[in-house]
């Protein structure tokens, strides 16, 4: 590495983690996903299917993706979310809410998992695909339970799955294709309330996601396919890399320990 800049500097996201972590203590927004960039600079060329391999490696449970793009780059990265899986009329969306690192001591491991899952059962109206948001929710409720997902950290998911043919007529009528986009962003991109989150993102973050947080999967001409949401990415340009880090805020939640989590997770993930 050559060069490493941060978009925003460390004291910049802190102060927008702040000013997130005040507003969810507010009726205004329960919960904020902030996010920022990191911009690495190679002395030689990057590789992009070594470097895909190491990430299959050291994430074998997660969805791993590597997309070209237009302009010669690469989107890749290892996602833990899955944002809609269907398989003839059966659909499953395993969206997810929050973290925790892992601990190496057994006792403490198990405290940090039952602690953030307590932390989202208290918050239930910032559950991903919540049936009471009207505006975006997807074609069918969740059904609950918290697993750790990753090696190195906790995710509470929740498990959503169904039968397309049972689904209200506003779901019927669209293509497969189209599903996914209805059921993005999820809480892990935004935030809950939806449009709140969305205001905040848009007033703190001095940058365009662009492809991050989006979404990337596949589809066959049977309407099958899978998709998932594009965190825990990187795009790659020849010797550039530019690293899509995020991290949610929500009521009660101390500014300067979200700053070390989020470090924690750059360090792990770069």
């Amino acid at each position: 590495m050559v060069e490493r800049r941060e978009i925003p500097e460390q004291d910049a996201f802190l102060a927008m983690v702040e000013r997130a972590a005040a507003l969810t203590a507010t009726p205004e927004v329960d919960k904020v996903v902030l996010s920022r960039l990191i911009d690495i600079t190679t002395r030689d060329r990057v590789d992009s299917g070594a470097l895909m391999e190491r990430l299959i490696a050291q994430n074998p449970a997660s969805f791993n993706f590597h997309v070209p793009l237009s302009d010669g780059g690469v989107l890749l990265g290892a996602s833990p979310e899955l944002l809609l899986r269907k398989e003839g009329q059966h659909f499953s969306s395993l969206p997810l809410a929050g973290s925790a690192r892992r601990q190496p001591d057994d006792v403490l491991d198990r405290e940090a998992g039952n602690r953030l899952l307590g932390l989202r059962q208290r918050s239930p109206r910032a559950r991903a695909g919540d049936p009471g948001d009207e505006e975006r929710a997807g074609p069918a409720q969740q059904s609950a339970v918290a697993t750790g997902v990753a090696a190195a950290d906790y995710h509470p998911d929740a498990l959503a799955s169904g039968d397309a043919r049972s689904q209200a007529p506003r779901w019927r009528k669209k293509t497969p294709c189209r599903w996914p986009v209805c059921c993005t962003p999820t809480p892990a991109l935004s935030g809950f309330p939806h449009q709140a989150a969305k205001r905040l993102i848009a007033e703190l973050e001095p940058f365009d996601r662009q492809l991050f947080g989006g979404i990337v999967g596949w589809c066959d001409d049977e309407g099958n396919g899978e998709w998932v949401v594009t965190i825990r990415c990187a795009r790659l340009q020849q010797r550039t890399l530019r690293l899509f880090c995020r991290r949610g805020h929500c009521s009660g939640l101390l500014a300067a320990g979200r700053m070390a989590r989020n470090r924690r997770q750059t360090d792990h993930h770069a």
